[in-house]
This record gives C-alpha cells, sequence and structure tokens, in this order.
C-alpha cells in the first residue's frame, strides 16, 4: 500500500473478505482521511498486516524526480504518484511526452524498467550506474557500492514548511563538477522477441569538463544490451548476462562489461 492513494494491491480472497465487511468498517473510522488509511484499519481489524512493497511510490515531493528513478530497487516499478507535481522526468520534453518516452522501455521490459544496476570498469576507474530504460551516471573513480545506491537527492520534500524534512530513506548531495560525472538519458529502444537494447545519449547542462586525461569527456552515447526479464522467475535463479558498450565521441569503444542481472 503507498499511503495517500498510491494505490493498494489486495489478493482476491482478502478482497472477497473485506468485501463482506466493509460497509460496517468505514462508518467506524470516519475520523480517517482518505481510502487508504481507512482500508488499511479494516484489514488490520481481519488479521491482516501490511507488506511494504517497494514498487509502489506515492510522490509526496517537489523538484526532479532523478534521483528517486535512477536508484530504483530490483523490484518492479507498479505506481508513479502525483507526477504531474514534479518535473518532467526527461529533459527538453513535456511531462506527457516524457511519460510517453519511458514507456517504450516499459513495453519493452516491464519487469526490469528503472531498476538500478552497479558495475566497475576497473581498467578505465570507472564507476556506472544503470538504471534500465531511463538514465545512466558514469562517475570518474571507484565509487563505493554503498553511495552509489543512495538515492540522490534532487527534490524536495511536499510539506516546504519543514527545516529537517524526514524520508524513510538515506539522501546524498551530489557535486555538479562535470569532471566527476556524466548523465545518459534514455534516446531508443530496440527489441527482438527476449533480446533488448537501450541507447542512451549523454545530456550536457552547464559547464563542460576541460581537464586533459578525462575519460567520461567525451564519453556521448552508451548502448546496453539485455534478456527480457521473465516475471515468473525469482532474478537469483536467473543466468543471463548483460553487455555493455560505452562510445567516446569518435566512435571508438572505450569500455566493455559483462554482469549478471
Amino acid at each position: 500500500m503507498a499511503f495517500g492513494g498510491g494505490g493498494y494491491a489486495i489478493s482476491r480472497p482478502l478482497a472477497k473478505a473485506l468485501a463482506g465487511v466493509l460497509d460496517s468498517c468505514l462508518m467506524r473510522y470516519p475520523n480517517l482521511y482518505g481510502s487508504d488509511a481507512r482500508i488499511f484499519s479494516c484489514l488490520a481489524e481481519l488479521g491482516v498486516s501490511l507488506t511494504h512493497e517497494p514498487g509502489f511510490h506515492q510522490d509526496d515531493l517537489w523538484g526532479n524526480l532523478f534521483g528517486l528513478l535512477s536508484s530504483h530497487p530490483l523490484s518492479p516499478l507498479i505506481s508513479l504518484h502525483h507526477v504531474e507535481r514534479m518535473q518532467s522526468i526527461f529533459p527538453n520534453m513535456t511531462k506527457i511526452q516524457a511519460l510517453k518516452h519511458l514507456f517504450k522501455a516499459a513495453n519493452a521490459d516491464p519487469t526490469r524498467i528503472s531498476q538500478q544496476t552497479i558495475c566497475y570498469d576497473r581498467n578505465n576507474s570507472l564507476s556506472i550506474s544503470v538504471a534500465w530504460g531511463y538514465a545512466i551516471q558514469v562517475y570518474e573513480g571507484n565509487i563505493k557500492l554503498p553511495d552509489l545506491i543512495t538515492v540522490l537527492r534532487t527534490f524536495e520534500p511536499w510539506d516546504k514548511d519543514k527545516k529537517r524534512p524526514r524520508f524513510m530513506f538515506r539522501t546524498r548531495v551530489e557535486s555538479n563538477d562535470p569532471c566527476k560525472k556524466m548523465v545518459a538519458f534514455l534516446k531508443s529502444v530496440d527489441s527482438y522477441g527476449n533480446n533488448v537494447w537501450t541507447n542512451y545519449a549523454r545530456y550536457r547542462v552547464g559547464k563542460t569538463c576541460a581537464k586533459d586525461g578525462n575519460k567520461i569527456k567525451n564519453l556521448e552515447e552508451i548502448r546496453v544490451f539485455s534478456r527480457k526479464l521473465d516475471a515468473d522467475t525469482r532474478q537469483s535463479q536467473l543466468g543471463l548476462s548483460d553487455w555493455n558498450w560505452l562510445k567516446s565521441a569518435s566512435g571508438e569503444f572505450i569500455y566493455k562489461h559483462v554482469y549478471s542481472s
């Protein structure tokens, strides 16, 4: 359940049991706000506790949703609530255009959309964070895994009056130094059977890196190959391999990596 209306899912037997007591139960909780709190209380009366589902998102936030979408856990993305209040999730697109663009990847592999995968290029000392079907971040140097999976603070809390915003997850603030990181957003999706190719184009804004020898300075496009996830198969049992190619502006391959999904 995502409190505030972001969605909830219950089993068929539980829905049948709830239907038999719903009218009388709702009468007992007139003081509760919204259907989510009331349904939560009615289910509690039936002895059913809440199960956390990381794919439901009640996005009571302001600003840019990039930090959340680029660090999504290995769980299906089920709902995004209040996205109309946020900035467009893709640059240079309206909110509607951006959502339609995201669905190009979601339609190709709905179970994998936005899930974060971390990999490292030891030869070039690069750290790569892939939010499949959405964006890729490439960092100079070897960044520790706990730092890469911590949500990047690109948004503000819904209640702007609070001096100390409270989130149910850790956040981090990142430097805007163009020599330390580049971001590439989803450009296009190609699929054939169970094979999916997603292409990501670099998004440049503000200052550019002028440092000689910087490995990400000329990196312009990233192409990721993956095989469609089977929603009925546990991820721990998947023996699939994804190949990443990172291209520079000159077309030279500077990085290739295989990781298990």
